[in-house]
């Protein structure tokens, strides 16, 4: 006989914090929205990127997500071609939200445990509650086989898992050179001389970018 389905429960308080983790609350549910800050991701990435996530759970936790009208499904143009998933105005304004709950979480980060999944893309979403504010420009980040696009506004930093369009500067290195530079405190002008990482385009923008980031305040891993 088949088991019958658990009814998704409700903590039924009239106040808006109760309200959200009724919409929220579920295991994995806030990790799913902060890859999708990244951009459109498709079933398959997602599960990829989610290690230990079941797919039934995973397909769960997106019907509940679809149905609460955080996430929308859509067919990608070519040529990609496939149905991916993306947050929709309501699921994109829990971006403070998610970057607060960083900042908090952030005291508990040390070094990476041995079984710990480390994501590069994770990482460049941290920076923006680094960002000092007051560039403005188009940067892309070609780490490795990744690209990622991060275009600064005077107040916000957008990050996204793409080609960029036209950007002001374009730095290219392998996944290690990156973590050394923004998360390990290595100096991006000796990386850019010791060819670790390469940057090419607008010469003032290359100085906003390397001055752009708040120092972390201790050594951590991306």
């Amino acid at each position: 006989m088949a088991k019958k389905r658990e009814k998704k429960r409700s903590y039924d308080q009239f106040c808006s914090l109760a309200r959200a983790l009724d919409r929220l609350g579920e295991r994995w549910t806030l990790l799913i929205v902060r890859n999708l800050l990244l951009g459109p991701r498709r079933y398959s990435d997602l599960l990829a990127e989610l290690p230990g996530l079941t797919t039934n759970l995973l397909a769960e936790r997106l019907k509940g997500m679809e149905k609460g009208g955080l996430v929308a499904r859509r067919t990608a143009p070519a040529p990609v071609r496939a149905v991916v998933y993306e947050l929709t105005p309501l699921g994109a304004a829990l971006e403070p939200a998610i970057m607060e709950l960083g900042r908090w979480g952030g005291k508990f980060m040390d070094a990476p445990k041995k079984d710990d999944t480390v994501n590069i893309g994770w990482g460049l979403l941290s920076l923006k509650r680094r960002y000092r504010g007051g560039f403005s420009g188009v940067v892309e980040f070609r780490i490795g086989e990744r690209r990622f696009e991060l275009a600064f506004e005077p107040s916000y930093l957008s990050v996204k898992e793409r080609e960029a369009v036209r950007p002001a500067l374009s730095v290219s290195g392998e996944l290690g050179a990156f973590q050394d530079w923004l998360f390990r405190g290595a100096s991006a002008p000796k990386l850019r001389r010791s060819g670790r990482l390469s940057f090419e385009g607008d010469p003032r923008a290359y100085k906003r970018l390397i001055s752009a980031f708040a120092p972390l305040s201790a050594p951590k891993a991306a």
